[in-house]
């Protein structure tokens, strides 16, 4: 394993000659590391291992793992994924296995590379752009670790999206557990503030004794039960900063005959886990300086700053196996040191090996100009279907795009990997997928050109659902959408879709072109002034892209977004303290793409934006840049805008809702008010949503979260800063179906007269539905919420939560049916408004797959209301919803139910109540799925 062990000690009993000689080396290509910032740089380079004479590695440039016969430095396989590989492979008896940011966990034949089996984390294929590159939603950056032949490793990036931490059979890939539900944590942020948050695992997980570590980027790591799953301990420091960073080890554990200790010893590396703040450099709490950057091989210690003959480069990573040494240098070579004499071997990558012949072969094609006219600004293309490979070559050509094939042909895919790759292509130019579009879901606009072929090269059964699948995914203000056909197709499309948003549609060169022009309809621009009423961006929302290219000074001026372009200006802080203060200078501007996050040139971004407005950046700035409704500079009022209508009462109120710490006071951009609330957050005014966390990063001193072109844009506002939030980047999000898991906190009050509420059990928080109804969180954990007089009995009750993401179908709200109470034998709640009602009873099966196991009845005040019910029964599926709804069920003030069991343990997901004539939810059906996440070949 990485660091040679569960613990990740790299402390080796191995020992090695001291007069040790190159026997081979391998020439690879530089990483590019997904972040920028250093505290999150787990993949800056090649971490390789060692087992049985073979070494593996893992590469982010070329999507692929490669074993390398140790005596000979030979290549023995290469297995290529659907996305990034940033983290090092374990070797396990004879099979080597390693997770990918295709979201999948893959276990492969040591000895021949061989599929055996591969285990998909999340039962969804949603897809968005990481750090520049297509990756699933949640991507396997919990590096895996073995023990006892049980395998763990994490997935997922963003607490608010979900994250999966799992212990599988290392064999079979059988899930032995878990856990997730470590992504909706309301509680301690950084400067004592209060917020939703949740493990972000990004690093190498370990074990500690009887502990599961997982580390967070730049937080400090996360405690599970190793056995359970189930959290010991996770917290962000209460004071501010104080930075955490990527790396871990096990410390001290228990000797023989001792206590086992109560809490097992983390070790942490000081250089790792430091950062500059304005005022000077900031360190974590606890570390060792250099830890990272040292192996004790026997009795010796090796650091990476030690000269080892032959090795040229800055060391980034030593191991000792198969009685040699193995050196990694920063710039990518991979060396073998023994103990014999020999002349090196020397084996280069075909990636440092691109010849000019190869950049110009390109022929030219019918498309070239039709390419040339949407590409001049750079950016994702993507090609439905193998085309010819003319094409191919035509659009490698410009360096400013990054082309991405998906076809259905498994065997054609692979080959045009090995074929690219041999012609010193990497990934993030030139990336493949094998699949079919019926079974991914791209991310919306990312796509500045779409090239599609016969419509069965990527699944689809015809032009017109080929047009349905794709043109989401087209950007703005000119992407375009080619699709190869006859002029009587072509006539056929364009009648289809002659009242398609936005479409300009022709034919040129035997290609339907389908350009979408112009802004998304109800998008704003925003050039400051402290309102935008964009129509689109509306809660809940999901992420659309995430990075840290495009980065600011956390007290810089807000962006402007123009026509799919962010304008941005950072500061010249560094200076602080020797000499320069507050107001800093402003920098030259920054220019990306809205919609990708991609750095733009200036030149490129006039390419969309013929006038880009600008700052004058001679002139002498503010220190904080604040709306004029915010008087004080650093302790803001509570947000009160206006008023609305209490959804539980039906009485006017002034809007308040929960703001925790944040110098930035928020802004009212129209339909949304955004706000620093310990992370960025909002409050969507439209479905008075209660406040909503972005947790993750933090946002600007300056407002920085703007609603602008479609999105909900949150830039990196970050530097200067090193409190330990743990993703210290940039996202854009994008408005998701009211399906969509997000929590949120409403805020303290007290209730009289309920015409309406939900009573959502066992989930992590609040949620407002469009039409009305606010569903509570019971028991209530996910921050202030309104104080019911509920009683459920009996007190001892555990409840249970699954992502929502695992229900398999039924009708209703996902997120409603995917938590509960068992063992339920009374409800009883209070202060309700004398009326009929209509009430609706949500169940969900999460463990039976079978019937008889689970059977009550329940009544309600007294009276007999559901017998006998048996949910395996009904729905014939384990996390299936079935929802029971009554009408004009009278309440005079109280509601009672009872439940008695006949077999197993009563259960209820969630209970509603609507008074008679307002409006009711549409029970919407939930796709059915069959989520086997395991794959053997």
């Amino acid at each position: 394993m990485w660091r040679l062990n569960a613990q990740r000690s790299a402390h080796t009993e191995q020992t090695i000659s001291d007069s040790l000689h190159v026997q081979w080396v391998h020439q690879l290509p530089r990483l590019d590391p997904a972040f920028k910032n250093a505290r999150l740089q787990f993949d800056a380079g090649y971490e390789p291992i060692v087992k049985n004479g073979i070494l593996f590695y893992g590469s982010s440039s070329t999507n692929s793992i490669t074993a390398i016969d140790v005596k000979t430095g030979k290549e023995r396989w290469r297995f290529f994924t659907n996305g990034p590989i940033r983290l090092a492979p374990v070797a396990w008896k004879n099979s080597v296995l390693f997770g990918s940011d295709d979201g999948h966990l893959y276990s492969l034949s040591a000895q021949t590379g061989e599929l055996q089996w591969k285990f998909q984390a999340v039962p969804s294929s949603r897809l968005i752009l990481g750090n520049r590159r297509l990756v699933s939603v949640w991507p396997v950056r919990g590096g895996p670790v073995i023990e006892n032949d049980t395998l763990y490793f994490a997935a997922g990036v963003w607490p608010f999206e979900g994250v999966f931490i799992y212990a599988l059979n290392a064999e079979t890939g059988e899930q032995l557990w878990v856990n997730d539900r470590l992504g909706f944590l309301y509680g301690q942020h950084p400067h004592a503030a209060e917020a939703f948050g949740g493990v972000t695992p990004q690093g190498y997980l370990l074990i500690a004794e009887k502990e599961l570590i997982v580390p967070c980027g730049t937080a400090f790591p996360a405690r599970l039960n190793k056995q359970t799953g189930e959290l010991i301990e996770f917290k962000l420091p209460k004071a501010g900063r104080k930075p955490g960073g990527w790396f871990t080890a096990a410390g001290k554990s228990a000797r023989r005959g001792e206590t086992e200790l109560s809490k097992p010893e983390l070790q942490f590396d000081r250089d790792v886990n430091s950062a500059r703040h304005e005022n000077g450099l900031n360190y974590g709490p606890d570390g060792k300086r250099g830890l990272l950057q040292q192996i004790q091989v026997g009795p010796k210690q090796i650091s990476y700053q030690s000269q080892i003959p032959g090795v040229e480069g800055t060391i980034y990573s030593l191991l000792v196996a198969s009685n040699r040494l193995f050196v990694v240098t920063l710039e990518g070579n991979l060396y073998c040191l023994g103990p014999d004499k020999t002349e090196p071997a020397a084996y280069q990558s075909p990636l440092l090996n691109r010849t000019e012949a190869v950049r110009t072969q390109a022929a030219s094609s019918k498309t070239a100009t039709v390419i040339l006219d949407q590409t001049s600004a750079g950016g994702f293309v993507f090609l439905a279907g193998i085309p010819d490979e003319k094409l191919i070559d035509n659009l490698l050509t410009n360096k400013h795009l990054q082309v991405i094939v998906l076809d259905t042909d498994s065997d054609q895919i692979e080959k045009l990997r090995q074929t690219y790759y041999e012609r010193g292509w990497n990934a993030s130019k030139i990336s493949f997928l094998n699949g079919s579009l019926a079974e991914l879901a791209l991310p919306a606009y990312f796509a500045q050109l779409m090239i599609a072929q016969e419509p069965q090269q990527s699944g689809s059964q015809s032009l017109l659902q080929l047009v349905s699948r794709l043109y989401p995914s087209i950007r703005p203000y000119g992407g375009a959408l080619l699709l190869k056909c006859s002029e009587l197709s072509h006539a056929k499309l364009a009648k289809e879709f002659q009242n398609l948003s936005q479409a300009q549609i022709s034919h040129r060169d035997g290609y339907t072109v389908i350009k979408k022009a112009g802004p998304i309809p109800g998008s704003t621009n925003y050039t400051g002034g402290w309102s935008s009423p964009d129509e689109l961006v509306k809660a809940p929302v999901g992420v659309l892209w995430y990075d840290d290219s495009v980065g600011h000074f956390k007290r810089a001026p807000q962006p402007m977004f123009v026509d799919g372009v962010m304008i941005s200006h950072s500061k010249y802080w560094q200076g602080y303290p020797a000499g320069i203060r507050p107001p800093y200078k402003l920098l030259e501007a920054q220019y990306s793409d809205v919609y990708t996050g991609r750095k733009l040139t200036k030149k490129q971004a006039q390419t969309w934006v013929e006038e880009l407005p600008t700052r004058d950046i001679t002139k002498k700035q503010l220190s904080q840049y604040r709306p004029p409704s915010q008087k004080n500079d650093w302790s803001p009022a509570p947000p009160v805008i206006g008023e609305r209508t209490n959804p539980l009462t039906g009485q006017t109120e002034p809007r308040a809702f929960p703001k925790s710490y944040g110098c930035d006071g928020g802004v009212d951009y129209s339909y949304l008010f955004t706000m620093r609330s310990g992370t960025a957050a909002f409050y969507d005014k439209r479905v008075e949503s209660g406040t909503i966390h972005i947790s993750g990063p933090r946002s600007g001193c300056t407002n920085s979260i703007v609603p602008a072109n479609g999105l909900l844009n949150v830039p990196y506002y970050f530097q200067g800063c090193t409190c330990s939030y743990p993703l210290p980047v940039g996202l854009s999000l994008i408005s998701m179906p009211e399906s969509h898991e997000q929590w949120m906190v409403w805020g303290k009050s007290d209730v009289n007269d309920i015409r309406r509420v939900g009573l959502n059990f066992g989930a992590p928080g609040d949620r407002k539905t469009d039409r009305g109804t606010l569903w509570l969180d019971v028991p209530s954990v996910g921050g202030p919420s309104p104080k019911l007089d509920l009683v459920v009995k009996p007190e001892t009750i555990r409840p249970f939560y699954q992502h929502s993401l695992w229900i398999e179908g039924g009708r209703g709200w996902p997120w409603v049916g995917a938590s509960g109470i068992t063992e339920v034998e009374s409800i009883s709640l209070k202060n309700m408004k004398r009326s009929d009602y209509t009430m609706r009873l949500y169940f969900m099966e999460p463990e039976y797959s079978a019937p008889e196991k689970r059977v009550f009845s329940v009544s309600l005040n007294g009276k007999p209301l559901i017998k006998n019910l048996d949910i395996y029964q009904e729905t014939q599926m384990s996390h299936h919803i079935l929802v029971r709804e009554f009408s004009q069920i009278p309440i005079d003030g109280r509601l009672d139910l009872t439940f008695t069991a006949s077999a197993g343990k009563p259960l209820i997901c969630g209970m509603e109540l609507v008074e008679k004539n307002l409006p009711l939810d549409t029970l919407d059906k939930i796709p059915s799925q069959s989520q086997k996440l395991l794959t053997k070949k």
